[in-house]
């Protein structure tokens, strides 16, 4: 597997925002990053999880230089979604993984995963396309998280 990777890309300012038991309906997607880019805010990576009952969580990164006008804007609007919580992390960090081969090598994202859980890194979100995998991590664990992937997939 040495040729799995072309290329990583990182970026260390990101937060992540979950909006907890948004309605599950269609358009909701639409109207929430609608409203985000309305404002002039830019999502790094969304990520997505049915909660049962339709609702699901949304989950989404932003620079933490926007983090404050993210968190204004949704306590104002998450009514009309009818999202309970807005959970934040901050301190995290995004991971971008690019490789031609990605899509055509069976187990190619769980080999990535499990080199990063057995360097004791927790993923807090993915995001994958067939030439790009995205992962967040605490911001304090990229470094680590770089050299053990890069470690085990060397970059042509």
């Amino acid at each position: 597997m040495g040729d799995l990777i072309d290329k990583i890309e990182q970026n260390t300012k990101i937060a992540k925002v979950t909006l907890h038991s948004v309605v599950d309906r269609q358009g909701i997607a639409a109207e929430i990053f609608s409203a985000l880019g309305d404002h002039g805010l830019n999502v790094e990576l969304i990520s997505t999880s049915s909660v049962g009952r339709g609702r699901s969580d949304i989950s989404f990164a932003v620079l933490e230089s926007d983090l404050s006008d993210v968190v204004k804007l949704f306590e104002t609007i998450k009514g009309n979604f009818g999202a309970g919580e807005i959970a934040v992390n901050k301190d995290r960090a995004l991971i971008t993984i690019y490789g031609t081969k990605l899509a055509t090598t069976p187990g190619a994202a769980g080999k990535i995963f499990k080199v990063l859980a057995e360097n004791g890194i927790n993923i807090d979100m993915i995001s994958a396309s067939l030439t790009v995998l995205s992962i967040v991590v605490e911001q304090d664990r990229i470094t680590s998280a770089i050299e053990a992937i890069e470690k085990e997939f060397p970059i042509k």
